[in-house]
Protein backbone atom coordinates (compact mmCIF):
# COMPACT_ATOMS: atom_id res chain seq x y z
CA UNK A 1 0.00 0.00 0.00
CA UNK A 2 1.24 3.46 -1.06
CA UNK A 3 1.25 6.55 1.63
CA UNK A 4 0.59 9.76 0.82
CA UNK A 5 4.11 11.69 0.25
CA UNK A 6 2.95 14.72 2.72
CA UNK A 7 6.59 16.72 2.27
CA UNK A 8 6.37 16.20 -1.61
CA UNK A 9 3.01 17.79 -1.44
CA UNK A 10 4.31 20.86 0.88
CA UNK A 11 7.84 21.48 -0.92
CA UNK A 12 5.46 21.51 -4.16
CA UNK A 13 2.86 24.48 -2.19
CA UNK A 14 5.69 26.18 -0.73
CA UNK A 15 7.41 26.59 -4.41
CA UNK A 16 3.87 27.86 -5.99
CA UNK A 17 3.42 30.06 -3.01
CA UNK A 18 6.97 31.63 -3.63
CA UNK A 19 6.33 31.77 -7.62
CA UNK A 20 2.73 33.58 -6.26
CA UNK A 21 4.60 36.33 -4.09
CA UNK A 22 7.04 36.81 -6.71
CA UNK A 23 4.93 37.50 -9.68
CA UNK A 24 2.65 39.49 -7.07
CA UNK A 25 5.42 41.74 -6.09
CA UNK A 26 6.20 42.61 -9.28
CA UNK A 27 2.78 43.16 -10.72
CA UNK A 28 2.27 45.61 -7.83
CA UNK A 29 5.69 47.41 -8.33
CA UNK A 30 5.82 47.45 -11.86
CA UNK A 31 5.51 51.21 -11.39
CA UNK A 32 8.31 51.64 -9.49
CA UNK A 33 10.76 49.13 -11.09
CA UNK A 34 9.82 51.65 -14.39
CA UNK A 35 10.99 54.25 -12.39
CA UNK A 36 13.87 52.70 -10.78
CA UNK A 37 15.30 51.81 -14.52
CA UNK A 38 14.93 55.94 -15.23
CA UNK A 39 17.10 55.96 -12.21
CA UNK A 40 14.65 56.89 -9.33
CA UNK A 41 14.30 54.18 -7.32
CA UNK A 42 11.74 54.99 -4.58
CA UNK A 43 12.97 53.81 -1.09
CA UNK A 44 12.70 49.82 -0.36
CA UNK A 45 9.32 50.79 2.33
CA UNK A 46 7.76 52.10 -0.16
CA UNK A 47 7.92 48.81 -2.57
CA UNK A 48 7.05 47.10 0.36
CA UNK A 49 3.97 49.13 1.58
CA UNK A 50 2.69 48.49 -2.08
CA UNK A 51 3.27 45.51 -2.57
CA UNK A 52 2.54 43.43 0.62
CA UNK A 53 -0.82 44.86 1.16
CA UNK A 54 -3.39 42.82 3.91
CA UNK A 55 -5.73 41.81 0.68
CA UNK A 56 -2.04 39.98 -1.50
CA UNK A 57 -1.67 38.32 1.86
CA UNK A 58 -5.02 36.94 1.97
CA UNK A 59 -4.98 35.62 -1.61
CA UNK A 60 -1.51 34.46 -0.99
CA UNK A 61 -2.63 31.88 1.71
CA UNK A 62 -5.95 31.50 0.25
CA UNK A 63 -4.32 30.10 -2.97
CA UNK A 64 -1.04 28.31 -0.51
CA UNK A 65 -4.40 25.99 0.89
CA UNK A 66 -5.83 25.61 -2.62
CA UNK A 67 -2.61 24.51 -3.98
CA UNK A 68 -1.94 22.60 -0.78
CA UNK A 69 -5.46 20.85 -1.31
CA UNK A 70 -4.96 19.86 -4.74
CA UNK A 71 -2.12 18.16 -4.45
CA UNK A 72 -3.40 16.22 -1.50
CA UNK A 73 -6.29 14.91 -3.69
CA UNK A 74 -4.64 14.63 -7.04
CA UNK A 75 -1.98 12.80 -4.79
CA UNK A 76 -5.04 10.55 -3.39
CA UNK A 77 -6.32 9.79 -6.37
CA UNK A 78 -2.80 8.84 -8.11
CA UNK A 79 -3.39 6.05 -5.17
CA UNK A 80 -6.74 4.95 -5.82
CA UNK A 81 -6.06 4.27 -9.67
CA UNK A 82 -2.48 2.56 -8.64
CA UNK A 83 -4.87 0.51 -6.16
CA UNK A 84 -7.33 -0.19 -8.72
CA UNK A 85 -4.88 -1.60 -11.91
CA UNK A 86 -3.18 -3.73 -9.22
CA UNK A 87 -6.04 -5.61 -8.51
CA UNK A 88 -6.73 -5.89 -12.52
Amino acid sequence: MKKLNHRKIVINTLLKVLLMIVVIFILNSWPSIKQSFAGNAPPLHYWLDHSFKVSNIILILGFGVYFYYKDLMNQKELIENSKVSDQH
